[in-house]
């Protein structure tokens, strides 16, 4: 197939948070030819972070989210403090998507493709009226998170979020009926948008378990906890804080002494500050390699309160064969093909706390928990796998498209159902 690829950030390097891209474009690009067109946040895009996604593509261009320093010059937005920024930001998001779509147009004129791949929610407008076969990866769902986030919040707050939710579902839901050719990261992201009675594909999040796995196998002679992620996340700052706040304290009456690692980047001044209300808890930052953090912990504990999609962090762990104590939001986004990970699920801070304590006293079920995670990632987690169910949807969407042609006596445009 030649595939024109939409995506919405450029996927590489793979702590950038778009790993599922990165990966799915490595193997569906060794068979088909692929166009990939990307917005950035950046104003600029280095030619080594270029140079990893060239092998597997035949083109890449890049539309920038950043405004051209020249063009920047006097505005009244520059001179409003919150809400100019936003105005500036949904201006230059505009305006990169008018060039996207610009430059899609031209090329459908310019070429011929099978199919168009499409990801993301801020680029919409360029698949209006397209005339190829649409393939949409719809990934996880910001409306299912935001959800679950105003269980969490103040009530003043919750009227923002309220907004902010009515605006991603509204977007989300519009991607869904695009087209009939789509899929989810989870079946629960695609239950909570389009019922339970939808059928669209799920395409799991993938892990490289040749990466992520162990090396080391002692660990320190203290009990160690893990978390990881990036810290300026608002789940992970919230999932972070309750750990701290109220997780710890209630280990630590059963087990006095633990280690608590909270690992990643732009940790937030809220991690920092409930960092320091304890002993031996290290907030780490930004790290080289996280791999020999978790080699460290006896435990993994996400406790994430809101969440959609699914945790990488929670399938590396597992992969790394370290014991995993989560919520019911995060195991609810794993299940696979209806099979449950070997998680240890708790859904206050009393069940999650018990977890724990009963994990570090516990080295036998610490060590089947580890085996079985490990398992589990091997079987159900694979990104070949995933590649070849996207690559599965793509091939239908095609051949239908064609048959449609065949069967018709005029060319029409091809968009999805109504």
């Amino acid at each position: 197939m030649k595939i024109l690829w939409i995506y919405p950030e450029f996927p590489y390097p793979l702590t950038s948070g778009f790993l599922r891209g990165f990966h799915l474009l490595r193997l569906l690009g060794r068979d088909h030819t692929i166009t990939f067109l990307t917005l950035s946040s950046e104003t600029s895009v280095s030619q080594e972070r270029i140079q990893a996604l060239q092998p597997y593509t035949e083109r890449i261009e890049i539309f920038s989210k950043c405004p051209h320093p020249k063009r920047s010059g006097f505005m009244l937005s520059n001179y409003i403090p919150v809400l100019g920024r936003r105005i500036r930001d949904s201006r230059n998001t505009q305006n990169a998507v008018t060039q996207l779509k610009m430059r899609v147009r031209h090329l459908l004129r310019q070429e011929h493709f099978d199919v168009m791949l499409f990801h993301g929610r801020e680029s919409l407008p360029v698949l209006d009226n397209v005339g190829i076969p649409l393939v949409a990866d719809c990934g996880d769902t910001n409306c299912t998170r935001i959800l679950q986030q105003m269980h969490h919040v103040s009530l003043l707050s919750r009227p923002r979020l309220f907004y902010h939710y009515l605006k991603e579902r509204q977007l989300e839901q519009r991607l869904a009926r695009k087209t009939p050719y789509r899929c989810f990261i989870s079946a629960r992201d695609r239950d909570n948008l389009l019922g339970p009675a939808d059928s669209s594909a799920i395409v799991p999040q993938g892990v490289d378990d040749e990466y992520w796995r162990r090396g080391a196998t002692a660990r320190e002679e203290k009990h160690c906890i893990a978390f990881s992620g990036v810290m300026s996340y608002p789940p992970n700052i919230d999932a972070a804080t309750f750990l701290l706040d109220k997780v710890i304290p209630l280990v630590r009456h059963d087990i006095p002494v633990v280690q608590v690692l909270i690992v990643g980047r732009d940790p937030s001044p809220e991690v920092i500050q409930a960092a320091s209300r304890h002993d031996d808890v290290v907030v780490t930052g930004a790290v080289p390699d996280v791999r020999p953090y978790l080699e460290r912990a006896d435990v993994f504990v996400a406790a994430l309160r809101f969440a959609s999609g699914v945790q990488n962090k929670v399938l590396e762990a597992m992969a790394m064969e370290v014991p995993v104590v989560t919520t019911p939001v995060v195991a609810a986004g794993l299940r696979v093909d209806g099979a449950d990970p070997p998680l240890v699920i708790g859904g206050t801070a009393v069940e999650i706390a018990a977890g724990i304590v009963r994990l570090l006293r516990d080295p036998e079920e610490r060590t089947r928990l580890a085996v079985a995670g490990r398992r589990f990632i091997e079987a159900q987690c694979s990104w070949p796998r995933s590649a070849e169910r996207l690559e599965k949807i793509c091939l239908a969407a095609v051949s239908e498209f064609r048959f449609n042609n065949r069967s018709s006596s005029t060319v029409r445009l091809w968009a999805g159902p109504e």
